[in-house]
């Protein structure tokens, strides 16, 4: 997919982001999809709400066809909710997964793997920054050998 990945980075950094990308891509598909399909029925429902409330006289025929809208309209909002719920998730995933990574490096040493942990820790909205910094840095050790 790509979309994590840094575009001015080395092939290793690339690597590493198409990897974690490789690892979360379940989730993010099903959030994107989720969102595809929940904005047009909440845009379409609202809309159409809007113009049968203040311009059809509401009978049963309007009134069935407002019943359906909001239906719609809230199978939308409940897919959002939801593509909201796989957003927090593919999040904390990706966290986890950098976590793991940075812990199982045998190329760079322990107290950098501590000090790339805490940064995480600290600033967890940095998270892919931190990344891609620690990949960095393993690939000028792998490569300096």
């Amino acid at each position: 997919m790509k979309l994590l990945t840094p575009k001015k980075a080395s092939p290793y950094v690339k690597q590493g982001f198409s990897e974690m990308e490789s690892y979360l891509s379940p989730i993010l598909k099903k959030s994107i999809i989720y969102s595809m399909i929940a904005f047009p029925l909440i845009t379409i429902s609202v809309f159409n709400l809007i113009y049968l409330l203040t311009t059809v006289s509401i009978n049963q025929e309007t009134a069935i066809i407002i019943g359906v809208l909001a239906v719609l309209g809230a199978v939308g909002m409940a897919l959002f909710k939801e593509s909201m719920h796989h957003n927090r998730s593919l999040q904390q995933q990706s966290l986890n997964y950098i976590y793991k990574r940075i812990q199982q490096s045998e190329t760079v040493p322990a107290q950098a793997i501590e000090r790339y942990i805490r940064d995480l820790k600290a600033n967890p909205g940095r998270a892919y920054q931190t990344f891609q910094t620690f990949l960095q840095h393993e690939e000028r050790l792998t490569h300096h050998d």
